[in-house]
């Protein structure tokens, strides 16, 4: 017992050793404070890091999942997400054309005399058509146009899509895409893909815009007017509304046609220069409004939203010649003038149009014929000598509703 209790009494006893002793455990203490310092320092930016990811994956995608949104990162295929401040930063003002521009492989028909299609445009993504692509407005179905594709150019041929220049941008918080794989999750009406439409959720404050602008041709004159105004609905719900309203000037790139150059040299009058006016057509009282209202409870959601648009579309046609147009002038390629009887009585003559080498016969020697004709005898040449340009348009009004609950 005395050996082994004499070294505590030795070091408890001698004032130099406890010196020493506490001066050990001070650096001791203080070693492993500056330990402790070092080792947190460096914590500091994996903090801020986190803080950093988190903003990063606050971008959430419904579409790619069976199950919850997922952010962009945690989806098993690539979505492309278009956010609300890209489709600001387009100098268009359609959101159609703005997509055109964002989203890869999307392509708008863009072709001025295109029948029915010039009214609603048709949208094709992966060069298939428009009713291969499933459109999605808050990851509910939206129903498509009433435009079946007339002049599809094979591509949207027999195509019924949706009318996607509805929405005005202001009204899209992001356009969520989906390629890979879409068909397999959402139906064979998804063999191009998915686009998803989701609406801005504000519950307070509001904008205004105000675009203007024409083509340096000095035509094509575009006005227009975008307001957003957000409302609280209840402690826990939303009400945004958008509208917006737009007029469009026609555009003419045209140059004359050589059949309208070669009447104007026979001596047809009234022939127009140009014959064919080609370009984008004139868009009067655009009108498009968007709703969008929701509640958040305890267990289940409330949600409404829906649309209505209209506009009228009125634009160029093709020219008919008066020296050949099938079933209007001629109806044997332009040799004879087409010349109807209107009582059934008795025979109405020939009239040439073109001589034994298939150049244009002046059109003195034509009209001479044509006002000797008998009162049974018709030609729309007595009326209308130059040909004429039908105009193509259309009033459009598109309009949706859609509200459920969703939760537990």
């Amino acid at each position: 017992m005395g050996k082994r209790e004499q070294p505590y009494a030795r070091v408890s006893r001698t004032p130099l050793a406890s010196a020493v002793r506490w001066a050990l455990i001070a650096a001791t203490l203080a070693g492993s404070g500056t330990a402790i310092a070092q080792t947190a320092e460096p914590a500091a930016p994996a903090t801020t890091q986190s803080t950093e990811d988190a903003t990063t994956l606050d971008t959430v995608s419904v579409l790619g999942s069976r199950g919850q949104p997922r952010t962009v990162s945690s989806s098993a295929v690539p979505i492309d997400i278009i956010s609300a401040e890209e489709f600001r930063n387009q100098g268009a003002t359609d959101a159609l054309d703005q997509l055109r521009v964002l989203v890869p492989s999307f392509n708008v028909s863009t072709i001025p005399i295109d029948d029915a299609a010039s009214l609603v445009r048709p949208a094709n993504l992966r060069g298939l058509p428009p009713d291969n692509t499933l459109v999605l407005v808050n990851g509910k179905r939206f129903h498509r146009s009433a435009v079946i594709t007339f002049l599809g150019h094979g591509l949207s041929d027999g195509s019924q899509g949706p009318d996607l220049s509805v929405f005005p941008s202001l009204a899209l918080e992001q356009v969520e895409v989906l390629r890979d794989g879409a068909a397999a999750q959402y139906g064979s009406d998804a063999i191009a893909g998915v686009v998803n439409f989701g609406l801005k959720k504000i519950s307070e404050g509001g904008a205004f815009e105000a675009f203007a602008g024409q083509y340096y041709e000095g035509d094509g004159f575009t006005t227009q007017y975008s307001a957003q105004i957000g409302l609280p609905l209840t402690a826990n719900g939303y009400a945004t509304f958008t509208a917006e309203w737009r007029n469009a000037d026609a555009t003419s790139r045209s140059v004359q046609r050589d059949d309208a150059a070669a009447a104007i040299a026979a001596g047809y009058p009234g022939v127009p220069v140009p014959a064919q006016i080609w370009g984008s057509p004139e868009v009067n009282d655009d009108l498009k409004f968007v709703a969008n209202l929701g509640i958040t409870g305890e267990s289940v959601d409330l949600y409404l939203f829906g649309n209505y648009a209209k506009r009228d579309v009125d634009g160029g046609f093709y020219f008919r010649d008066p020296t050949a147009r099938s079933g209007v002038y001629s109806n044997d390629g332009g040799e004879t003038l087409l010349i109807g009887n209107t009582t059934g009585v008795g025979t109405c003559p020939t009239i040439a149009l073109r001589d034994a080498n298939g150049n244009l016969i002046p059109y003195s020697t034509v009209s001479s014929a044509v006002s000797a004709l008998p009162s049974n005898c018709f030609t729309f040449l007595s009326t209308l000598p130059g040909g004429f340009t039908p105009r193509f348009g259309g009033s459009l009004e598109d309009m949706s509703v859609v509200g459920g609950i969703k939760g537990m």
